[in-house]
């Protein structure tokens, strides 16, 4: 089922990838220093999950078709996490076109 992501989800999705750069730079800054590599490995990684689950996000706010892009996000957790309620949109979307 097809959208046409409005000024809204432009903005949002815009935003979260700018949250997602600013994590990336700092991530980058951070790991340029091997004290903090060897001390902070783990929490380094967590960055790098976080600033992917942020650009998945974006993809799909600003998507014509958020099944598609749920569908085409490559962690698995998180799109199991978020299937249902793509497949419950796209439900209740095609609903909508049929009463229309």
């Amino acid at each position: 089922m097809t959208r046409s992501p409005d000024m809204l989800d432009q903005s949002l999705a815009h935003e979260i990838e700018e949250a997602r750069k600013l994590l990336e730079v700092m991530g980058d800054e951070l790991a340029a220093d091997i004290d903090i590599i060897t001390k902070h490995c783990t929490s380094l990684q967590t960055i790098d999950i976080v600033m992917q689950i942020l650009g998945h996000i974006a993809n799909v706010v600003r998507s014509d078709d958020r099944r598609d892009a749920v569908d085409a996000i490559g962690m698995h957790d998180l799109k199991m996490k978020l299937l249902p309620a793509a497949i419950d949109a796209a439900r209740k979307a095609a609903a909508c076109e049929r009463a229309a």
